[in-house]
């Protein structure tokens, strides 16, 4: 849709304005769509985004969100199943995509369309996992039922508790061999995607990502709170460790009007 093209030029403009610390490198994009999205939507974003800089580089990724699967009854049904295969695709999907295993990525940072830095990180996101040796980084964090995967944790872990609840993961960084390595979180997302188990009983992929750092642990995880972010009107300002939420109809317009 125009608003959707609209989130994602915001977007790339946040962070190339935000996460671009003392002129250094601008880390290539990946925008990963379905089937509906044109070439002239492509045209667009790139004339809006790599016009007075040409160090930009953006790829456009198809992906395939539908299936014949059929959500099981009594699941939750308001989440379709487009929504639960793209929650498969942030779990699994991703790390063995082409875009991605033939790119040979480090480190892969999620932002959404709708996801936006909304001030200067100070420092470089990946950098910082590099010297840390931080394996995950995530933003924030939220709660859901997570029912259909109180099975597997409970053999994993012992416990169906999720220490961090569930990953608020629109926006996270991952350190991309910790997922190739790790045997435990290996077996643990076999488990999730074994007979189309994300798709038929819906596990949210916050849930499932809050799931394989705490069964792995040897991970290194941060929870970053320095840094300025938004998810539409989920707004998380440096220095508060969780999203409020802030309805603002002015914010639309505003994206549109700077597009």
């Amino acid at each position: 849709t125009n608003n959707s093209i609209s989130h994602v030029i915001n977007m790339i403009h946040s962070v190339v304005k935000f996460h671009t610390i003392n002129n250094s490198r601008i880390y290539p994009f990946l925008i990963f769509h379905e089937h509906d999205f044109t070439s002239a939507m492509g045209e667009y974003i790139l004339s809006c985004v790599i016009k007075g800089n040409e160090q930009i580089q953006i790829s456009f990724v198809l992906i395939n969100f539908t299936s014949t699967v059929p959500p099981a009854p009594g699941t939750r049904l308001d989440k379709p199943t487009g929504y639960r295969l793209m929650c498969q695709f942030w779990t699994y999907d991703l790390f063995y995509h082409p875009a991605i295993v033939q790119g040979r990525y480090e480190y892969i940072m999620r932002m959404d369309d709708d996801s936006y830095f909304s001030d200067v990180t100070k420092k470089d996101l990946f950098l910082f996992m590099e010297n840390q040796k931080i394996d995950y980084m995530y933003r924030s964090s939220y709660w859901e039922p997570y029912d259909a995967m109180h099975r597997i944790l409970q053999r994993f872990r012992g416990s169906t508790t999720l220490p961090n609840g569930c990953i608020y993961n629109n926006f996270f960084i991952i350190r991309v061999k910790w997922i190739y390595e790790s045997e435990i979180v290996q077996k643990f997302i076999r488990e999730l995607i074994q007979n189309d188990t994300m798709i038929r009983y819906y596990i949210g992929d916050g849930c499932a990502h809050s799931a394989m750092i705490a069964v792995d642990k040897n991970a290194k995880v941060h929870h970053i709170t320095d840094i300025s972010y938004g998810h539409n009107f989920h707004v998380m300002p440096a220095g508060h460790m969780h999203w409020m939420f802030r309805h603002v109809e002015e914010w639309r317009t505003e994206v549109r009007a700077n597009s």
